[in-house]
Parts: C-alpha cells; sequence; structure tokens
C-alpha cells in the first residue's frame, strides 16, 4: 500500500486531491500546516508528499521541504511543491529546497497526475 501525504490549508484543496488520488491501494494522510507534515512524514514515512508552498503559520512549504530532504528517514520521499504562485522564481526556489518536482494551482490535473505516478513508480 503506498502511503500519501496531502498538505494543504484548504479543505477544499485536501478534498480534491483525495478524489483524484484515493484509490484501494493507497493510504491517504492529510496535514494543515508545514509543522503537522513533518510530525506525519517522521510517523509514517510517504511514498509522496503533495506540499503547499504558501500555508499560515510559522513555517511555508519551502521550509518544510528542506527539513524533510535533511532528515535521513524522510530525506528519499518524493515531494511536489503545489503553488498558486506560478513565476519562474518559484519554481526554483522550490527545487532548490528539495521538491521533486512542481505544480501550479489551479492544477492541470492530467499533469498533476502524471507527475504523482511517475514519483510512485
Amino acid at each position: 500500500m503506498k502511503k500519501i501525504l496531502i498538505v494543504d490549508d484548504q479543505a477544499d484543496v485536501q478534498k480534491l486531491l483525495a478524489i483524484m488520488l484515493g484509490r484501494k491501494d493507497r493510504h491517504l494522510f492529510y496535514a494543515s500546516s508545514g509543522e503537522e507534515a513533518i510530525a506525519i512524514a517522521r510517523a509514517e514515512i510517504p511514498d509522496l508528499i503533495l506540499l503547499d508552498v504558501m500555508m499560515p503559520g510559522g513555517m511555508d512549504g519551502y521550509q518544510a521541504t528542506r527539513i524533510l530532504k535533511s532528515e535521513a528517514a524522510t530525506c528519499g520521499c518524493p515531494i511536489i511543491a503545489m503553488t498558486a504562485r506560478a513565476q519562474e522564481e518559484d519554481r526554483r526556489e522550490a527545487f532548490a529546497a528539495g521538491a521533486d518536482a512542481y505544480v501550479s494551482k489551479p492544477f492541470d490535473m492530467g499533469d498533476l497526475q502524471v507527475k504523482v505516478e511517475t514519483l510512485l513508480a
């Protein structure tokens, strides 16, 4: 069973991704902040993390990515950075933080599905 962690502070985005990604051979986890994402990732070691870049609170998605990629237990977890900020600078920052892929909101569902399946393979 593949474990997928969905990190977004908007419940409707979490629901949309759950509909798109939910299958019998997958277990989905949810977080609404960077801090919560790190705690769940440390406990569950997901096969894939979809991580929103802009979240309220003290830690954004870039910071959470850097922490997850720096720890031995979670450094191998592929991360897809998700953001409404779709400028080239944002893309570069996501990859510099350690993201394995980048998608902008609103999602191109086909593109996102391809990235998810590629990283889960």
